[in-house]
């Protein structure tokens, strides 16, 4: 619903109409974009040939946008408008959540061709590598409408895919997209989680292309993680994530330890809906071989019948069939950002729980069975220069200052 206070003065054209369009409470939906704003207020102003308007609303899952700026009427609608975000909530619930804030801009013409710029910052985000697909028998094959009717036509043409593919993506065909120029800034706190990874990342890219084709430079990479499989812990000594083009981020992680034979690596990488799950060894092994010597340190044809079967639960787990974990509901049960069970040098049992306390200060508590226990607090001063401080119950303490470059 709008109300109008409007003039015309002069001939029947855009440029004769001058006065406000007002709105409350309304909402816009964008489902393509998983997007829907409620409680939209907006504020036009009409004269000479163009509108002022000032827009503010606020997302359905969480956070506020504003809009403010000018648009020639008439023509390709030629726009100078600054689009502020305060955590905006994205959610895909079966891949991530993610807030995002920023300052954008958008000028040029809204008909296709206009240029988005600006900076975007990356909040607290959880991607999740799901433990089934969607479907036991895969995609859904391409679908032949026979006998549609005219009004299931118009839809189909409505949601661009009328002509297309089962499974392609409507907005790569549509128009002449706007420009991009934006950067996505996430120093931390880009958590990956499910088949037994449990990783942090942090780091920044550059959206350029355009709408209709997404390119990203840049990527996140690891700050600390793990791999558990059967009970057993690896840390993780690579592991990235980039984006292709899409909201589905590709992802690639490998841990390795050494065994009797060599070493063995695990690598998880793809589509972080759909990722893969591969063994490599040095000296070269089959995989099943190189499973087997990582998790008992024997090999295959030596291990027993309940060895074989807990080996096939391990690749369940990694194949996506083994749910989540005990620990992985525990910390999101407490909420923590990390929570782990392992071993001490000494061989106690011992828990760590950590947990941001602000933007750039991490602190983890560890406690064993033997009753030691250690209090750490990392502290980001800048991109590069982090600060730590570590107090132990034996009375052994330490502060540090570190400075660390990826090159």
């Amino acid at each position: 619903m709008a109300r109008f206070d409007l003039s015309v003065n002069g001939r029947p054209a855009l440029s004769s109409v001058s006065g406000t369009i007002q709105t409350s409470n309304a909402t816009f939906t964008a489902p393509n974009l998983r997007v829907a704003l409620q409680g939209i207020a907006a504020d036009i102003r009409l004269s000479n040939n163009r509108a002022q308007i000032d827009v503010t609303g606020q997302a359905s899952n969480g956070g506020n946008l504003n809009v403010n700026g000018g648009i020639v009427l008439g023509g390709a609608l030629a726009a100078d408008l600054a689009i502020g975000l305060q955590n905006i909530v994205l959610i895909d619930p079966k891949l991530y959540r993610s807030s995002v804030s920023g300052a954008l801009r958008l000028a040029g013409p809204l008909t296709g061709g206009a240029q988005i710029s600006g900076q975007v910052d990356v909040g607290e985000t959880e991607i999740s590598v799901p433990s089934t697909g969607l479907t036991s028998i895969g995609d859904i094959p391409p679908i032949n409408h026979i006998g549609a009717t005219r009004p299931v036509i118009a839809t189909r043409r409505k949601a661009g895919i009328e002509n297309v593919t089962t499974g392609a993506d409507p907005a790569a065909s549509s128009g002449a997209g706007f420009g991009l120029n934006v950067r996505v800034n996430a120093p931390n706190r880009i958590f990956v989680r499910g088949r037994g990874l449990d990783a942090e990342l942090g780091g920044a890219l550059t959206v350029t292309g355009s709408t209709n084709r997404v390119i990203s430079a840049g990527r996140f990479d690891l700050l600390r993680g793990r791999l558990d499989i059967l009970g057993k812990r690896f840390d993780l000594i690579d592991g990235s994530i980039q984006f292709r083009g899409d909201l589905v981020p590709y992802i690639r992680f490998v841990s390795a330890t050494a065994t009797r034979t060599g070493e063995v690596r695990v690598v998880v990488e793809g589509a972080a809906d759909a990722p893969e799950v591969s063994f490599e060894s040095t000296p070269e092994a089959p995989q099943d071989e190189v499973l087997a010597q990582l998790l008992f340190g024997r090999n295959l044809s030596e291990i027993s019948p309940l060895q074989a079967l807990q080996l096939a639960n391990a690749v369940a787990t990694l194949a996506g069939r083994g749910g989540k974990g005990v620990i992985s509901q525990l910390r999101a049960g407490f909420g923590l950002d990390d929570l782990d069970v392992t071993t001490t040098d000494d061989g106690a049992t011992a828990v760590r729980a950590g947990k941001y306390i602000s933007d750039n200060v991490y602190t983890d508590v560890t406690a064993a069975s033997d009753g030691t226990g250690e209090v750490s607090l990392n502290l980001d001063i800048t991109s590069h220069l982090k600060g730590k401080a570590t107090l132990g119950s034996d009375g052994n303490s330490g502060i540090g200052i570190f400075f660390e470059k990826d090159y």
